[in-house]
């Protein structure tokens, strides 16, 4: 089968992983694989480093008069069966060119894969995962309940997991402390995600600064990248002699957490949190928000602790708690590892495309 992933966004994130994990066992499963995507982007350069055909094309709200055309062309030349589509622009890219291909007599799978819970309010883009796409995949049950609320037909969803390579993470050895100067027997509090508000970077800045209080010489570590004018005010709402590490935007996730002795995720909506996964590889013990999907993951008392939602006080005081704890803590990151292992490591994924592939040909044959 012809695979063809279409990819907008620019920057490199959790999604953009997915989509090349994606792409890599789609191969390993004897299939060939294609990314159309925007030129000199991450995840364009990623994937022919690769080994993958990467078709560049600008794709943008105001370039649909030339996109649109150029991925149905792309159909037509390389005999796609299917393409799966990841964000809002080229989602709706893909979903004009099924009409296009339906209305030439042509039957290729077209597939749409949400990644976050942002939700989903106006009538054409309830219509786009209601009406316009052959399958909806989604990728942790949070998603899914909520695509079932706004009208997606269980025969058009599938389950397609977030999943990490759990025997690599596992393996991963952090040298962070070494590169900063931070002594072993130091306390390190954490976050690692892409921070802006929506992932709780203000949430996690306030509940580190009670953190503080009763540690006074800890060391908070904002890991990822952050736009300057954020990080310039975090800055300013922290006292003297506090220290503060902002590691900037890193590929090496799990070098970072693993140097922690809590880390904390306090985003707000996530369709699932790839880095999440990664935490829960390093047995260091981890909090977040009471909120689905991140405690679906971390269930209080099971594999971490949660704390209640957007409230940053509390968050602290579920840090602490794990401070304190240090027997409990590590229970919660042994049953956090074990958890992932089972649930979201590649061979999960893996079974799971094999069997999306297998609906998609049958389909095909269906159709002819």
């Amino acid at each position: 089968m012809n695979i063809l992933h279409t990819e907008t966004l620019k920057n490199w994130g959790g999604g953009q992983n997915k989509v090349l994990n994606e792409m890599n066992l789609m191969r390993e499963l004897g299939h060939k694989v294609f990314l159309f995507a925007n030129p000199n982007t991450q995840i364009a350069q990623r994937a022919e480093n690769l080994g993958f055909e990467v078709i560049a094309c600008e794709m943008s709200k105001k370039t649909y008069h030339q996109s649109i055309p150029k991925l149905f062309s792309i159909v037509k030349k390389h005999h796609i069966h299917c393409v799966i589509t990841h964000d809002s622009t080229d989602s709706w890219i893909g979903a004009a060119t099924r009409i296009l291909c339906r209305l030439n007599g042509i039957h290729t799978i077209f597939m749409r894969e949400r990644h976050n819970l942002y939700p989903i309010k106006g009538f054409f883009s309830k219509a786009l995962h209601t009406h316009l796409f052959d399958k909806i995949l989604y990728i942790s049950e949070a998603v899914g309940e909520y695509l079932e609320q706004i009208g997606v037909p269980k025969s058009k969803l599938f389950y397609l997991p977030s999943t990490i390579d759990t025997t690599i993470f596992k393996q991963t050895k952090s040298n962070f402390r070494e590169e900063f100067g931070i002594t072993e027997d130091s306390l390190v509090v954490g976050t690692f995600t892409s921070l802006y508000p929506k992932k709780g970077v203000y949430d996690f800045a306030q509940a580190a600064k009670l953190v503080y209080e009763k540690y006074p010489n800890a060391v908070i570590v904002f890991g990822g990248g952050i736009n300057e004018g954020i990080k310039n005010q975090i800055q300013q709402d922290f006292k003297a002699g506090e220290r503060i590490i902002f590691t900037g935007w890193r590929e090496d996730a799990l070098n970072i957490i693993k140097a922690f002795d809590v880390y904390v995720f306090a985003s707000h909506t996530e369709g699932l949190g790839t880095v999440l996964l990664e935490a829960m590889c390093s047995q260091v013990p981890i909090v977040v928000y009471d909120k689905p999907p991140m405690n679906h993951l971390i269930t209080h008392k099971q594999r971490g602790l949660c704390a209640s939602y957007l409230d940053a006080e509390d968050l602290s005081r579920q840090i602490l708690h794990l401070i304190a704890h240090k027997e409990e803590s590590l229970r919660y990151a042994r049953e956090a590892l074990d958890y992932v292992c089972t649930h979201h490591d590649h061979t999960q994924l893996k079974g799971a495309l094999e069997n999306l592939l297998n609906q998609a040909t049958q389909s095909l044959q269906d159709s002819i």
